[in-house]
């Protein structure tokens, strides 16, 4: 198990060597997504590869002369590996607008380093019946830019083949995050995120036959003894956590039991229907997906007063699903988006009387003894409740 372990370890460290080494053996085209909600199963039916752009925990050398340094740790350290040649083997770019700053960093990315293929994408913002038939000719004009950038014709029956694989693969993530749930520790969240990220990085069908392998290990291994404090940990739309930081926290009496991170739970949370029409399968899917910081709910803003958030809601049934006694939040600093909804997110943890703890951090984990003070103490709350 371990050694399964180790392997999505790697390739988290090197998120791009297997990717490289798949195009230089099969020729099969590369297309860089920037996080997150882009539909990967599209690009795998065009017989292309889709990986996910995390950019790195190097120090930001040459991206901070490019980007504003107010922008998040995502955009300037993925545009620093652009700049020092990491992205060099992609064939294309392909992202969803989902905040301003992703926006900004496009229009910049396609002016210093155009590539053959440099597909931009709108999600609507506000998800519901008067969008759906802008999304759909969005979901069209991807589908056929890719069409003629591969010379693959995306057919009815390639979308459900790769949807079909991509829903065995949440399926099996889901299955490990509710053993993780039922035996709290089993394994540890640092894992579950290169378990999650590693996914991204790596053909679906090698990582699918992994993933089965270490269930079928998990479901025979001893739950961990020792009683450690259940919390859920949010935060992170775009990036992975600082796995030093989560690490930190389990090993101070705490258990991530679920998690809302995009490396995470709200990755694999949701299945894309496999029948019928393809376009109407992803419309659904994004039509109804779990809240998100990202999204605009108009009631939340119209109503002077008012504190509801339905990404705060459903955090709070996370909890409650979950029998934890806590929440950690991992704010990543710059983050427009999550910062607006933070601000209602603690209103409602109060009013429910859930005790969280707010870890902001910027680029690569830096220093760790000021959060363990806190980690520490937030513990030691949740002990004596």
């Amino acid at each position: 198990m371990e050694d399964i372990l180790t392997r999505f370890r790697d390739y988290c460290e090197k998120p791009y060597e297997r990717a490289a080494q798949v195009k230089a053996t099969s020729k099969t085209k590369i297309i860089g997504c920037l996080p997150m909600y882009f539909p990967e199963e599209i690009i795998h039916a065009a017989g292309a590869l889709p990986v996910t752009l995390f950019g790195s925990d190097e120090p930001i050398t040459l991206g901070d002369g490019h980007m504003m340094t107010n922008a998040c740790d995502q955009v300037r350290s993925s545009f620093d590996s652009l700049l020092k040649g990491k992205y060099d083997f992609l064939d294309g770019i392909a992202a969803i607008y989902v905040c301003d700053q992703v926006r900004f960093y496009l229009e910049v990315w396609q002016l210093d380093h155009p590539v053959d293929f440099f597909h931009q994408m709108w999600r609507p913002y506000k998800m519901d019946s008067s969008t759906q038939v802008f999304f759909r000719s969005e979901l069209e004009r991807l589908i056929s830019a890719l069409e003629e950038f591969t010379g693959t014709k995306i057919t009815t029956e390639a979308l459900q083949a790769s949807i079909r694989l991509y829903n065995e693969s949440r399926t099996m993530m889901r299955k490990l995050n509710n053993l993780r749930k039922d035996h709290p520790g089993i394994i540890s969240a640092s894992d579950m995120t290169h378990i999650v990220a590693s996914s991204m990085l790596i053909p679906r069908e090698e990582h699918n036959e992994l993933l089965g392998q270490l269930l079928a290990m998990l479901e025979l291994k001893e739950a961990p003894t020792g009683k450690k404090q259940r919390i859920i940990a949010v935060g992170h739309p775009c990036s992975m956590p600082e796995t030093e930081v989560l690490d930190m926290i389990e090993a101070n009496g705490m258990a991530i039991v679920d998690d809302d991170f995009f490396t995470g739970g709200r990755y694999f949370s949701k299945d894309v229907s496999a029948s019928g029409d393809p376009v109407d399968a992803f419309i659904d899917f994004y039509v109804n997906a779990i809240p998100c910081t990202t999204y605009h709910y108009a009631d939340t803003w119209i109503k002077p007063g008012k504190s509801y958030s339905p990404y705060a809601d459903y955090v709070i049934d996370m909890v409650k699903q979950g029998q934890a006694k806590g929440i950690v939040v991992l704010k990543e600093m710059y983050c427009d988006p999550y910062d607006m909804e933070f601000v209602m997110m603690k209103n409602r943890f109060e009013e429910e009387g859930i005790p969280y703890i707010s870890i902001i951090t910027e680029h690569g984990p830096g220093p760790l003894e000021a959060i363990r003070t806190r980690v520490q103490a937030f513990e030691e709350t949740l002990r004596f409740m």
